[in-house]
């Protein structure tokens, strides 16, 4: 190839290119003339601004001057070469060449004048353009002394001094790329105070190699432990923000996938380009090594050879480092310009629709999957009809992936995974056709097409079952994601339900749903490892059959094999079928990630809460029809709960209340005041609401406070995030203390705070898990009443607090000075309470508005009692002397706001994820290694792979053999003899063998070489696919032990410790840990393994060569392993940061998603989109790092790879003893040294980090539970339903105060009774105590005598039973809430039905659409009103139970209860959301259903429980007072008559008390 190419071609490329890289110096120069000087700044960019600081710290001056330096002694160098070359006579040969090369250096000389008078980014940019001028000019002066050496007539440099002066100017324009690559970008610059990353800081070499992180390396070696805090922040290509602005910068009308292609086709066309010059580069060292053996193969055994051979070995190291670099570089830009930034964008992306999408809470017109179903049906059945990723874009489980919030959190946590993963390797597909067509013509060369394609022929051979497996296996790998997102969904429902599951002693029940998916699941992993085993098997024996029949062929036509042409064959062999093999699997992705791309796009072009509102002064329906949102592109408004035909005025700063039975739409047309609804017709005008930055928050004053069109929104389920009691309150508005203090007053807050360990900091757990259900509804009001808002939109805030706080609220904050003036509808069941103060009252029937006017005009025309009456309420309870009694008291128990420390440590509710310190333990490798099949099976596994490396060294030894089978008899005994003086172990036979070889006819001898082989093949290929097969079946072993101990744990964990950890923090450890466990930690170990041997066999080979390439290696290990020590360090810190900052994005975006409602209402979209850009920004930044730290580590060991080659290669050259088979086997050992060496120590730190994953599921699995000791009560316990609390003391933690102190009653057989207390006096404590989630520290509990703290805890509460005031439903349908293991039949549940009411008993049992979304309670036939969801037990519930009003969800548990007719039952203001009349209904049916149980009834309306058998007053954890109501109400001063007469119905309950 050299020869081709004259001195004159080389000198004059050189020259042309240091010509080309010299126009940006001059076009620069003369821009810089044009422009007058700027005064300077401070440096600033798209990534930030740099600081004084960092500017004074910011200097060129050295890599400059060391520029100017090399260059003028180079440009000398040259002139003194030129001048020599004229005027010696001897070497003319060189002259113009010389000349030309002069002029190259002037040019670069020019160059680099132009970079060192430049600043900042241009002199960096400049500096490389110099570089390139120097690279071009080292290869133009490699290629001339490499023709010099090579002329016949030449043979060398030249004279002495030519020699020396040629060597020193290669040195110098090496010196001079150098100089040229170190010159800074830039200063550091900040972005919002932080630094930036210096990727773009750097001088290019630092970047270029991956330099500019190894401070972090550092920082996390010396300190043993990395913290968010101590990265810097991404550059702007990296930012969420940015990036997402970037998009949406410009018109996007093209697909998805063509969308994104577009706006990152510079990066794309990178990575191919890259791709291409690799595919050049990976075949690049078998070409050199090839020649290199040619030049051993001419050489006589003991003779010096030709200096060329020094060519080869220089040309060696060049290629190998750099295709190490392009490598590096090639897989860093496929992360960090494409997968990161791809998956922010997609991310962002989502959730800024999510907050914008229209909030579906329906259900498909279609079929619901069965995979949501609750029943225990099949799994077969499950998966096949689950809502799974990735289904056809067309299929019916696209309309169930919008409305489930798990499904739109799968779209970022797995969707755009998948798509950014596959953009960053999808250039495998066209580097399989490069590297093909280069390889095809490299072979060629060198053994013929007939032996090239007789070998594809042989190979082909593999390919059917290839492609079956391959078929086989992305089937398998489809199934797998799908049960992994059922087992996902179970899972979620069973962590969002645990406390009904453990209320109700269902964990077994659930461990064994949760298994069946599991089983499933591993049954699908199975699946794929078995198809995996035989396309590993297809991948080692493709080569195999390639080499051995292409080389058979070759040697039958040429009558001789060289080792050049078997050692150069097999390696390229090897190299191409890897890139083969990888094409089927790369398919299967690329079908998931358009799957994937497609399930995305399908949601971004779902529809968007669109502006149904007209603007108005006030709110006004005209002549509306509204329905609740629905994705249905044509969905007729039959099929859905419809409002019509609504006309209403709510006037403009006054009170007004809607009212009606549970299910008549009262927030349906709540929600089409906030434009929540899909309006079918009619109009509805309000005013418009301003945005965020209109309002300029942060200039508020108190004179300026209300926002007249501005909304606050107070949603049924009130929505609380994990933050303080404050920060909830103030939701972003600036602190405005006097406002602030009027509203925890107005909301009867102050005395809540002050039994708060950190008073108003307390921090609240997500929606509100720590504070009671009076507590939540009050926080959210209050930070209605905060805001500044002019509209306050409030849903039923009076059910879930005691009748006098719901007045005192009333008075203070509905109608007190921070109400007054402002817009305020409110849906209430209370009419009686507020209509003193109400000015308009709507009052819904079914589907449309039964009355509807100002409350002067309803009382006049006598609606006004009609509405009373359903709630059959009197309203004298409204009188003055009520009302000032109810204020008086309140007013005495006022406190002042309790202060807390500000430097006192705040307890936190919810703490920060627990992160491992250091290395991983070894127990966590013990525990797996334990779990998969102990001491036994990782002996055999070890043996195995000892096997597998000792036959595939022998294979390339016996080729060795082979291929020096064609010298003579006494260069194989001399070879064989040498190495045996090399202190080679060795069996004698084989020399021997080979001395009789020689003799043998040559037929015969190819089929003894060919045969032994083969064989050796053959038993390297079983033995490689076995070991890994032998791996897969321990690693199910240990992911089936490993699951079933943590599902166990978590099922069974103190209640305490779920309410106080994020639900997606476990979630992670079942999903993403699980699949690092199931998937990739056995191959982890096997690849990791098998590296490890080959990196011993790299060693072994060396050795062959001589006794000193073992203590190379041994100094190159030991570097290789510092490396590697400052790696892992890092590596493994930044990973567990990585999994501890992905929790935060699902969290976010699940609490987002449950509260989009209120987050639109009150305006606030865009603070949390910008929330979700830093939790996206932090997670970006940990997964950046690991691959930069990963590239830092490889590009480093690539290249001391390179120079393990390159020294074995020099040890060839000085030993002359050496022929080319021996060399030929060393080296294809050598050349694999780094490749070997990179990816045991990559897969030995993969393993380390994917250990991370068992480290967290252990934590989790070793958590303390609750006690499962205990004995078993008869089976009627208990018969009678006696309750006896024996000076009970409890507390919430051991280093808590007790919330029930030394509590002492008794509840006699079939007694009713009712707990009453203020918020905080211990009433849900008490049933905590008696389900035993917080154990009695003093005292006992006995039931019929048997005292609780004795028996087996699941048994104990299996015997009881609760109905929570929050009720807890799960998707699937109506059957499978009210019996979901199928233990009763259809009658028992309609039955159940009708009691509560939901359905009535003359109602037909057929089958009804279940698409509709809500219901009434009676039958309807009428085709123009809405249809009751309840009549058929197949109806759908959506996740939560959505698709039904708060007061549906209530009574379907209530009838849950009454299905399960418990001995004991304790209902927690169970019917608090129903309307009056419905409400009396239910008592009435639960006193006859409940006639032969025990109740405890804790209740805020007094008129629920004031004519139980019994009333228990508890205050501050202690019984008060307790007895019937007539006696206690006859307690002078008592508590309980002091809450009848602050009730607001005052005579209603006397005349109920007294009779």
């Amino acid at each position: 190839m050299l020869g081709a190419l004259d001195l004159t071609t080389a000198a004059g490329a050189a020259l042309i290119a240091t010509s080309l890289f010299t126009i940006p110096a001059v076009i620069d120069a003369l821009d810089k003339r044009r422009k007058s000087k700027s005064k300077t700044t401070l440096y600033r960019d798209k990534d930030g601004v740099a600081t004084e600081e960092s500017m004074a710290k910011y200097s060129t001056t050295l890599p400059k001057s060391l520029l100017a330096i090399f260059i003028t002694l180079g440009f000398f160098t040259a002139i003194a070469l030129a001048v020599l070359s004229t005027i010696r006579q001897e070497n003319r040969t060189t002259k113009v060449e010389d000349w030309m090369i002069v002029g190259s250096w002037a040019l670069i000389v020019l160059q680099a004048l132009s970079t060192i008078l430049q600043k900042t980014t241009k002199s960096y940019t400049l500096g490389i353009y110099t570089s390139l001028s120097g690279t071009a000019l080292v290869i133009a002066l490699l290629f001339q002394d490499a023709l010099l050496i090579r002329n016949p007539d030449i043979k060398s440099l030249g004279l002495p001094e030519f020699t020396v002066l040629r060597i020193t100017q290669l040195v110098l324009a090496f010196f001079t790329v150098v100089a040229g690559l170190s010159i800074p970008r830039r200063p550091q610059v900040f972005h919002n105070g932080i630094p930036v990353d210096g990727m773009y800081s750097a001088s290019a070499f630092g970047r270029y190699s991956f330099t500019w992180v190894a401070h972090l390396l550092q920082l996390a070696h010396s300190k043993k432990r990395l913290e968010l805090e101590d990265f810097p922040a991404m550059d702007h290509y990296t930012r969420a923000k940015e990036s997402t602005l970037e998009w949406e910068s410009k018109e996007r009308t093209k697909r998805l996938y063509i969308e994104v292609a577009l706006a990152h086709k510079w990066a794309f066309i990178i990575q191919w380009l890259l791709t291409f010059i690799q595919s050049f580069g990976q075949f690049g060292p078998q070409f050199v090594n090839y020649h290199f053996l040619k030049l051993l193969e001419e050489r006589d055994l003991g003779s010096p050879i030709s200096q060329e051979a020094w060519i080869w070995v220089v040309a060696l190291t060049i290629v190998n480092i750099g295709a190490a670099w392009i490598e590096a570089w090639l897989f860093w830009i496929s992360w960090s310009e494409l997968a990161i930034p791809i998956r922010a964008q997609l991310s962002a992306l989502t959730f800024q629709k999510a907050m914008r999408r229209k909030d579906v809470k329906g259900v498909s017109k279609k079929k619901v999957p069965e995979g949501l179903n609750m029943s225990p049906v099949p799994m077969e059945d499950t998966i096949a009809e689950d809502k799974s990723e990735p289904p056809p874009p067309e299929d019916d489980k696209d309309n169930n992936l919008n409305k489930s919030k798990q499904s739109t959190i799968n779209l970022i946590g797995v969707d755009s995974k998948r798509v950014a993963d596959f953009c960053s390797f999808n250039y495998y597909f066209p580097g399989s056709l490069f590297k093909l067509i280069i390889s095809f013509w490299f072979l060629i060369s060198i053994l013929g097409w007939k032996s090239l394609i007789s070998g594809f022929l042989a190979m082909s051979l593999t390919i059917p079952i290839n492609i079956f497996f391959t078929k086989r296996y992305a089937a398998a790998q489809d199934r797998l994601m799908k049960v992994r997102d059922v087992k996902m969904g179970v899972v979620t429902e069973a962590l969002q339900g645990i406390r009904q599951i453990k209320f109700s002693a269902l964990e077994v029940n659930w461990q064994e749903k949760i298994g069946k998916v599991r089983r499933k699941e591993l049954g699908e992993q199975w699946s794929v490892y078995v198809s995996d085993t035989f396309l590993l098997f297809c991948w080692i024996t493709s080569p195999v059959l390639l080499s051995a029949t292409a080389l058979a062929v070759y040697s039958s036509i040429e009558g001789e094999l060289t080792p050049s042409v078997a050692f150069t064959a097999i390696g390229v062999f090897s190299s191409l079928e890897l890139t083969l093999s990888v094409v089927p699997e790369l398919t299967t992705d690329l079908i998931d990630a358009f799957i994937s791309l497609t399930r995305i796009e399908t949601y971004l072009n779902a529809p968007e809460v669109s502006k149904h509102t007209s603007d108005g002064s006030t709110i006004v329906f005209d002549d509306v029809s509204m329905a609740w949102p629905s994705d249905e592109e044509k969905c007729d408004g039959y099929e859905r709960y419809v409002l019509r035909n609504v006309n209403i005025s709510f006037p403009e700063g006054e009170l007004s209340v809607i009212s009606g039975k549970t299910g008549t739409g009262k927030s349906l047309l709540l929600a089409g005041v906030l434009g929540e609804v899909d309006l079918l017709s009619g109009t509805i005008y309000a005013p418009r609401t301003p945005h965020t930055r209109e309002r300029r928050d942060h200039l508020a004053t108190t004179a300026n406070w209300i926002v007249p069109s501005a909304v606050a929104f107070v949603a049924q389920i009130p929505w609380i995030e994990n933050a303080s009691i404050k920060d909830n309150i103030l939701f972003g508005l600036p602190f405005d203390e006097q406002r602030y203090d009027k509203v925890l007053e107005a909301c009867a807050l102050k005395k809540d705070l002050e039994t708060l360990v950190d008073g108003e900091n307390t921090e609240i757990g997500a929606n509100g898990i720590n504070l009671s259900g009076g507590q939540r509804w009050r926080v959210t009001f209050a930070r209605a009443l905060y805001s500044r808002a002019g509209i306050l939109i409030l849903d039923d805030i009076f059910s879930a607090v005691d009748a006098h706080v719901g007045r005192y609220l009333f008075e203070h904050a509905l109608t007190g000075e921070l109400g007054t003036g402002r817009t305020r509808i409110l849906v209430t069941h209370h009419v009686s309470l507020v209509k003193s103060r109400t000015k308009y009252l709507v009052e819904l029937g079914d589907g449309t508005v039964e009355t509807a006017g100002f409350l002067t005009d309803l009382e006049e025309d006598g609606t006004l009692q009609k509405v009373l009456s359903n709630e059959e309420l009197s309203s004298s309870g409204d009188d003055e002397t009520t009302i000032d009694s109810t204020l008086k008291n309140f007013e005495s128990k006022k406190h002042d706001l309790a202060k807390v420390d500000s430097k006192k440590q705040l307890a936190k509710f919810v703490e920060e994820e627990a992160r491992e310190r250091g290395r991983v333990k070894y127990q966590i490798y013990l525990s797996y290694m334990k779990a998969s099949g102990g001491w036994p099976f990782w002996s055999i596994a070890l043996f195995a792979f000892i096997c597998g490396q000792f036959i595939t060294t022998s294979r390339s030894w016996w080729l060795k053999v082979w291929t020096g089978n064609n010298a003579t008899d006494e260069a194989i005994s001399s070879s064989f003899n040498y190495a045996v003086q090399m202190q080679v172990f060795f069996p004698p036979m084989v020399g021997n063998s080979t001395n009789g070889m020689s003799t043998l006819d040559p037929q015969d001898n190819l089929s003894f070489y060919l045969g032994i082989y083969v064989a050796l093949a053959i038993a390297a290929a079983l033995i490689g696919t076995v070991r890994y097969f032998w791996i897969f079946c321990g690693s199910i072993r240990a992911s089936r032990k490993l699951f079933d101990t943590l599902a166990f744990t978590i099922l069974r964990t103190p209640l305490r410790w779920m309410d106080t950890v994020p639900l997606g923090r476990i979630l992670n450890r079942f999903t993403a840990d699980f699949n690092i466990i199931d998937s990739k930690l056995s191959n982890d170990l096997g690849f990791g393994a098998s590296n490890l041997f080959r990196v011993i066999g790299v060693v072994v080979a060396g050795v062959l060569v001589s006794p000193y390439v073992l203590v190379l290696a041994v100094v190159l290990v030991a570097i290789c392993v510092w490396i590697a020590s400052l790696y892992l360090v890092g590596a493994r810190e930044v990973k567990r940061l990585e999994s501890s900052t992905k929790s935060p994005v699902f969290e976010q975006f699940g609490s987002a998603l449950t509260g989009v409602g209120t987050i639109r209402a009150f305006g606030k979209s865009d603070v949390y989109i910008e929330r979700m850009y830093k939790k996206i920004d932090d997670y970006n930044t940990t997964f950046w790092h690991l691959w930069v730290f990963n590239r830092w580590m490889g590009w480093r060991m690539s290249t001391i790879g390179g120079f393990f080659a390159t020294v074995v290669a020099i040890i060839i050259i000085l030993l002359p003893n050496i022929d080319a088979p021996l060399a030929g086997f060393a080296l294809s050992f050598a050349l694999d040294y780094g490749n070997s060496v990179i990816w045991a120590i990559r897969q030995a730190t993969n393993l380390e980090l994917d250990m991370n994953a068992a480290e967290r599921i252990v934590e989790y699995s070793s958590l303390p539970i609750e006690s499962q000791d205990g004995a078993d009560p008869p089976a009627a316990w208990p018969s009678e339903g006696r309750l006896e609390f024996n000076n009970v003391v409890v507390s919430y933690a051991p280093d808590l105060p007790p919330v029930l102190k030394g509590l002492t009653f008794e509840i006699a057989r079939n007694e009713r009774v009712g707990v009453v207390g203020r918020t905080g006096a211990g009433k849900s404590s008490l049933t905590l105590a008696l389900f035993r989630f917080l154990e009695a520290t003093e005292g006992s509990i006995h039931i019929d005598g048997l005292d609780i703290s004795k028996l087996k805890l699941q048994t104990l509460r299996s015997r009881l039973a609760i109905i929570p005031q929050d009720p807890v439903l799960f998707s699937g349908t109506v059957r499978t809430n009210l019996d979901a293991f199928d233990e009763h039949d259809d009658s028992e549940l309609r039955d159940a039905l009708e009691r509560v009411h939901l359905i009535t008993p003359s109602v037909n049992h057929t089958p009804s659409d279940p698409s509709s979304s809500s219901s009434v309670f009676e039958p309807q036939t009428s085709s123009n009103t809405n249809s009751n969801l309840f009549t058929s037990l197949t109806s759908p519930i959506t996740e939560g139970g959505l698709n039904l009003s708060q007061g549906q969800r209530q009574l379907l548990c209530l009838a849950r209860a009454i299905v399960s007719r418990p001995k004991i039952m304790v209902l927690d203001e169970a019917t608090s959301a129903v309307d009056m009349e419905t409400d009396t209904l239910i008592q009435r049916s639960i006193r006859g259903e409940f006639g032969d149980s025990t109740l405890i009834v804790i209740a805020h309306r007094l008129s629920t429980i004031v004519d139980f058998d019994k009333i228990l007053v508890l205050d501050d954890g202690r019984v008060v007072e307790f007895g019937t109501p007539r006696e206690i109400f006859h307690k002078k001063d008592g508590v309980f008559r002091g809450m009848v007469g602050e009730s607001g119905e005052k005579e209603k309950l006397e005349h109920l008390i007294l009779g």
